[in-house]
């Protein structure tokens, strides 16, 4: 554990030059950039909206609240002022305003920059300058909204819908707007670099969207209403004239009360049976015994003859019709009903019939002459029965007349009636079905006045708390924020680059990679020419380096055996094996022991028979004069070709003391050499073969050897603490 935490501490001191130098670099670049940002100035507004605590006439207060509803009813006036219709009449607005109340030469207080203006005068054509009258506000919008068409070329067109800084929709469209928690406020801010721009712009804004949120909730009432009111006045007038049609078609047919007269008639005609039925009775007992008394009387036709006599029994015959008729229009006391019309006097026709009745007694008195007739009978009596039946037959006769006069008058009543009393009906019901209709639309009439009368109410609450102030400080620009943010960034971002390097980069580099990549040992590091203020020590680090190698290989050597074999290899040519062989024999020299080396550039030819099929060292080398002996060595190093380009016997490694496998540590460490070196490893069998990393930096080298020099207190220091000798005395 403490062997990478080491590991970490090092290799974030390898990369501690990136980790410095590029953070600050672009921390020092945002510096720059921000001081040189245009500086943005903001302003806020708050509108009371009335839709959360307002009174409500439908609902009234202290009702319930739908919070589903009343979250919809804000985000549509959120909507509301963010839409396209409002922001182009800000924009138009806007621009109107400033056009008319800049000035070139200096800042006009709450208004546009002089800057500003200029640059709009500058890039603003001819025919639009000439729609500005300075004198009017409101007259330059309308002359810019009636000059507005979708072109091209139209500038003020342009002005919403290109990329203008103040005026299109993609700057107004920054204006932020909120709803405050949950309260009934709406907050608006704007941020832009002109102070007078941002203040119009909201003070704009505000007034367009009272007057679209009117519009839109009164023009959808409004309609309502008169959509109400004309389809009211249209049901109206169906009904009165369905009304008057009624009317007209009851005079028409004499209809007062249908069901009451149909109900009259047929009492009436209940009765005219009955007196039917008594007058037919009577009138036929009448002719029979008139038949039966004419039948005994003689001289009957002096009677019929007469003509006073047939002048007064007509008059009778008349006045009896008319007293029937009279009669018939008399109420009966007992059943409470009135007559029809008015009826005549009965008692005067009754009067004028007794007279009548009496003279034709006279005149009958007067013809008779014949005292009895052929059966005995009486003449005088006989005539007076007579006369009885004739005027009880006339009465019958009148009074069936009158009677049948009456019935065909009741038919008739009854086929008028028929047909009336269904036409009636679906008048009525024609009648209530439009009247029900009318009730309706009355009634949602009622209802749509009472949500207009609703929405003036809530929409009075629509108040404008927090009016917007002309800001007369830029924002802040968040600059040390930013710095640091770069800063930060640039730090993980190299952090991560290197550490993504560290992780996928297969150079050996150190002790703990190369064990890692290879999966062998690693006993020692040869430093490489260091960098400019190390190159004057390369020497001595070479000697100190050799010396620990010399010392590490001594642990695998055979006191007893003569000579000790060390095998150099190397899996690619120029890994440095010559130098290691040459720094391995001066220090074993040093040291007093005998050394030969033997290398495959003068020694031996690594493509002949004898070292391709040698089985040990002796097969291919031979004592030469001036070269120590085999059998007198203490040590042999042989420096084989690389194995690459010639492969070396497994009894040649088998019978040396230690194989020692040349890697540079700034090498790429590749899937041949690794392929190369396992299959060296298996052909060693149980001799040992180990890496020895060359060309390696001095820190790398400082983890076989100790501190290398020079020995300054800083560096003493550095190397104490990554050796995580925190308390340590020396």
């Amino acid at each position: 554990m403490t062997t990478y935490i080491a590991y970490i501490i090092k290799f974030l001191y390898r990369i501690k030059w990136w980790l410095i130098i590029c953070p600050v670099a672009v921390g020092l670049l945002v510096y720059f950039y921000m001081g040189r940002q245009t500086r943005y100035y903001r302003s806020t507004s708050t509108i009371y909206t009335g839709i959360v605590s307002g009174y409500d006439l439908e609902n009234g207060e202290g009702s319930r609240q739908d919070w589903n509803i009343i979250n919809n009813a804000m985000d549509n006036l959120i909507n509301i002022i963010k839409s396209q219709s409002t922001l182009h009449n800000v924009s138009l607005r806007l621009y109107a305003r400033n056009m008319v109340n800049g000035d070139p030469e200096k800042d006009v207080n709450g208004y546009i920059y002089a800057r500003n203006y200029r640059s709009e005068i500058e890039h603003t054509p001819p025919a639009v300058l000439a729609l500005i009258d300075r004198s009017s506000e409101q007259k330059t919008y309308q002359n810019l909204l009636d000059y507005e068409v979708p072109e091209h070329g139209n500038h003020v067109y342009g002005l919403f819908h290109w990329t203008h800084r103040y005026y299109s929709y993609q700057a107004l469209s920054q204006i932020e707007v909120k709803r405050i928690a949950n309260s009934d406020m709406l907050e608006l801010s704007y941020e832009n670099d002109d102070p007078g721009v941002v203040y119009n712009t909201l003070d704009i804004l505000n007034d367009e969207f009272v007057n679209q949120y009117k519009e839109l909730r009164y023009g959808e009432t409004n309609s309502v209403i008169k959509f109400f009111e004309q389809e009211l006045a249209r049901v109206g007038n169906e009904l009165r004239e369905q009304e008057d049609s009624l009317r007209d078609y009851s005079v028409e047919n004499l209809i007062i009360n249908y069901d009451e007269q149909t109900k009259h008639i047929a009492i009436l005609s209940r009765d005219f049976e009955l007196r039917y039925e008594e007058t037919r009775l009577n009138l036929n007992s009448s002719e029979s015994l008139r038949q039966k008394i004419e039948a005994q009387l003689e001289n009957l036709q002096i009677y019929h003859n007469n003509a006073a006599f047939v002048e007064q029994l007509h008059k009778i015959s008349d006045l009896q019709a008319q007293i029937t008729a009279a009669e018939a229009f008399i109420p009966d006391p007992a059943s409470g009903r009135q007559p029809v019309i008015q009826p005549i006097d009965v008692g005067r026709l009754q009067a004028r019939m007794q007279l009548a009745t009496d003279s034709l007694r006279q005149i009958t008195a007067a013809i008779s002459q014949q005292q009895y007739t052929k059966e005995g009978i009486s003449t005088e009596s006989l005539v007076q029965q007579w006369l009885d039946a004739v005027l009880l037959s006339t009465k019958s006769q009148a009074e069936m007349e009158v009677v049948n006069e009456w019935k065909k008058s009741l038919d008739d009543r009854y086929v008028q009636y028929a047909p009336v009393g269904s036409t009636l009906k679906r008048k009525n019901r024609l009648i209530s079905f439009t009247e029900q209709s009318y009730l309706s639309m009355l009634q949602a009439l009622n209802t749509a006045r009472l949500r207009q009368k609703n929405l003036q109410m809530t929409s009075a609450t629509l108040k404008i708390i927090n009016p917007p102030v002309l800001p007369i400080s830029a924002e802040p620009n968040k600059r040390k924020m930013m710095v640091a943010a770069a800063f930060f960034c640039t730090l993980v971002f190299i952090l991560g680059i290197f550490i993504l390097l560290e992780l996928l980069d297969r150079t050996l580099r150190d002790k703990i990679r190369a064990e890692r990549i290879t999966g062998g040992k690693v006993i020692g590091a040869f430093p490489g020419r260091g960098r400019f203020g190390q190159r004057r020590y390369t020497q001595q680090y070479r000697q100190i380096s050799s010396r620990f190698m010399g010392n590490a290989v001594l642990n695998y050597f055979d006191p007893s055996k003569r000579p000790n074999i060390l095998n150099i290899l190397s899996t690619e040519p120029g890994d440095g094996k010559s130098t290691l062989v040459e720094y391995l024999a001066d220090h074993f020299r040093e040291t007093g022991m005998k050394v030969r080396t033997v290398s495959w550039n003068k020694d031996f030819d690594a493509h002949q028979r004898d070292y391709l099929l040698a089985g040990r060292l002796g097969d291919f080398v031979h004592d030469a004069e001036g070269e120590i002996p085999f059998a007198e060595a203490d040590v042999v190093l042989v420096e084989y070709p690389p194995l690459n380009e010639s492969p070396v016997s497994k009894e040649l490694l088998q019978s040396a003391e230690l194989n020692i496998v040349v890697a540079p540590a700034n090498r790429t460490w590749k899937d041949t050499d690794q392929l190369l070196f396992e299959k060296g490893e298996k052909m060693a069998g149980e001799t040992p073969t180990v890496l020895f990393l060359n060309y390696a930096s001095r820190d790398v080298v400082q983890t076989f050897t100790g501190l290398l020099p020079p020995f300054g207190r800083l560096r003493r220091l550095g190397y104490q603490i990554s050796q995580f000798g925190f308390t340590a005395v020396k």
